[in-house]
This record gives C-alpha cells, structure tokens and sequence, in this order.
C-alpha cells in the first residue's frame, strides 16, 4: 500500500500537467464528492494562474470553511469583497465562519451589511438577531425581528428570539405573549427557556431553575440553556454543579462566553491558572476588550507575580470602567507589590469612596 505522502505528491504531480479549465473541472468535482483536501490544494493551484478569479476564490472559501478552517476561509472571503463588495453571498459566507470561530462582534459587522443589502434574506436576519442576543444587544434584537414577527407571526423562531430579547428588556408582558404562542404548538424547551429568563429577571431563581431543567430534559442542545441553569445554580448555592453545567454549554457551543468567562473564574479561584487562561482568552476572542474577562486575567498576573504586567492591564480598565471596584482593589495591591505605596494608598481610597456609594444605594441604608 502507497504512503498517504506518495500519493499526495503524485496527485500534485498530475494536477500540474492539466491544463487550467480541468483543473477547475477536477477540483469542482472533488468539492462535491466531499474531497475538500484535494480540491484545496487544485483551487489554489488555479490561483496561482488567475489570481482575480472570483468565482474560484469563493468556491476555495468554502472548501475551507467545510474543513473547518475558518481562519483561511477569512482571508479568502476578504480578498473576493475587496474586489467585488456587493457581492452579498460571499459576505454572508463570511459572516458564518466570523460565528463559528465565535468571533461574533465582526459576525455581526457582516451580517447588518447583508441585512441592509437583503433584507428579505431570513438566514441573515436570523442569524443577526441571535448575534445581537449573544452581544447582549436586546433593543437590536426587537428593532430587527419586530417588522418580521408582524409579518410572519407563525413562524416560531422569530417568536422565540424575539420574546426572549423582549422578556430580557424588561417587556416581560409583551414577551409572554410570545411564550404563549410557542406554548400553544405544545411544551417546548424554547418556551420554558423563555419563561425561566423572565423568572430570573425578577428574582425568582429557584423557579428558573426548575424552568431551565425543563428545558434542557426536552433539548439539551438549546443554545444558553445550560449556561442560564448554571447561573441559576450559583446563586441558589450548587457551585459544583454549577460548574459542570457550563461545560456543559461549551460542549454544546465552545464560544459561549459566560461559559467561558465563568469557568475561567472559578478555575482561576481554585488557582489553576493555566487552564483558567484557555477559558478567559476564549471569552476574550468572542468579546474583545470586555472588562471582566480583562479583570480575571490580570488578577491571574498577580497570583503569578507579574505585578507590572498586571499593573498596565489595570489601569487600563480603570480609566476605561472608573467604577469597577474590583479592579481597583487588585490594582492597589500590584501598587504595594512593585513598592509604589502612594499610588497604592490612592487607589484604596478610591475603592473606599466606591463601596460607600454603593451601599448608600442599598435599600434601608438611610433609615439605619
């Protein structure tokens, strides 16, 4: 039997003596009998012949992206838009591999161009909302599926989204009305989903709790299901549990970023650092920039004992998030660590005047 390595070279061999049209020919054909490699390897061949066609760079995008090599399949798509921008296939295509590599934020970029460009185009408006609900963005979420649901008001993916960025905008009544409807075409978990988050939102944790368990006995695939239970968890005092069903999530969606920044957390308690890291940089990737995800790997830095490390990271996020209590607490300690006990000084008053202000908002504080 030939080597793997032999008959790749042999293969080479023949697609350097075709001519450019069979080439083509050859590697169509090897894409759609699910040969992705080999039709990789003859796309870019081609390329190296006609580096502007279009229609060829795309098709080696895709090929790309079904070998799960997102990355590549990026700097393709990037290369067919800079030569033709409206070319709103290639751009949504685009967008898919930004959300599988859970790079939502730039996923989201794409996807309001394709939505502005086709707005009829369900998958992308979909798609967008889901993206705006990840990011957090609940208002987007019911500018976007609100005309739709108008529209369409049977079609119960629309409802779901859009009833659950309803309920977390605290229009809970409006939400309901959607619940109801999922309700109506029989128990579902998307709609215990729904009814667990509006539980939550009023401090009703141990029925969302139980909301979430119901949903996840109907489908433990839902997207955030065990990430929302795990919460649950937490506060009404399982951490153990808690943990496993975040991983739990991950193993559903491994860009999930409470997920991730969640077990970064709690692994990083338990100072296991290195595996911390992996999390938290992941979390990072699907948010950048975030402020907690920053916080946690700094506070690693210093357990490490990269206080100056740790000292840049800090002050960054202060002067960005002046009311981030936490990371005034670390940062006046990496202070005292690097000897700078005047800046150290200053940032505990910092956080004294910090924590007075919150608990002067505490319900009763005044009449005490």
């Amino acid at each position: 039997m030939w080597k793997p390595s032999l008959l790749l070279f042999l293969s080479l061999a023949a697609s350097a003596q075709q001519s450019p049209q069979a080439l083509v020919q050859d590697a169509m054909k090897r894409q759609h009998e699910g040969d992705l490699e080999g039709a990789v390897t003859e796309y870019r061949e081609f390329l190296k012949i006609d580096p502007k066609a279009i229609p060829i760079r795309t098709n080696l995008g895709a090929a790309l992206a079904g070998l799960g090599r997102f990355d590549e399949a990026i700097v393709e798509y990037r290369k067919v838009l800079r030569v033709a921008p409206s070319t709103t296939s290639t751009r949504l295509n685009l967008a898919l591999a930004y959300y599988k590599m859970g790079r939502i934020a730039d996923a989201a970029t794409e996807l309001a161009k394709v939505h502005r460009e086709a707005p009829a185009n369900q998958q992308a408006t979909l798609l967008l909302a889901d993206c705006y609900m990840r990011m957090d963005k609940n208002k987007e979420v019911i500018t976007i599926l609100g005309p739709v649901e108008k529209i369409d008001p049977d079609n119960l993916a629309v409802a779901y989204l859009l009833g659950t960025a309803l309920i977390r905008d605290k229009q809970a009544d409006k939400g309901q009305v959607l619940v109801d409807r999922i309700m109506h075409n029989g128990e579902s978990a998307e709609a215990h989903l729904m009814l667990g988050t509006a539980k939550f939102g009023v401090g009703d944790f141990a029925g969302a709790r139980d909301e979430f368990a119901k949903a996840i006995a109907l489908n433990p695939n839902l997207p955030d299901v065990h990430m929302l239970y795990a919460q649950t968890l937490s506060v009404t005092g399982s951490p153990e549990d808690s943990m496993k069903e975040f991983k739990a999530e991950l193993a559903v969606d491994p860009y999930n970023f409470q997920s991730n920044l969640q077990v970064g957390a709690m692994l990083r308690k338990d100072q296991n650092y290195e595996d911390a890291k992996q999390y938290l940089e992941r979390a990072l990737q699907t948010r950048p920039g975030d402020f907690a995800v920053r916080y946690q790997l700094a506070a690693i830095e210093i357990s490490e004992g990269k206080f100056d490390e740790a000292r840049t990271h800090l002050e960054s996020i202060v002067k960005e998030s002046p009311e981030f209590t936490e990371a005034h607490v670390s940062l006046s300690i990496a202070y005292f660590r690097l000897k700078r006990p005047e800046d150290g000084k200053r940032e505990r008053e910092i956080v004294e005047k910090l924590t007075a202000a919150a608990q002067a908002k505490q319900p009763g504080v005044k009449s005490q």
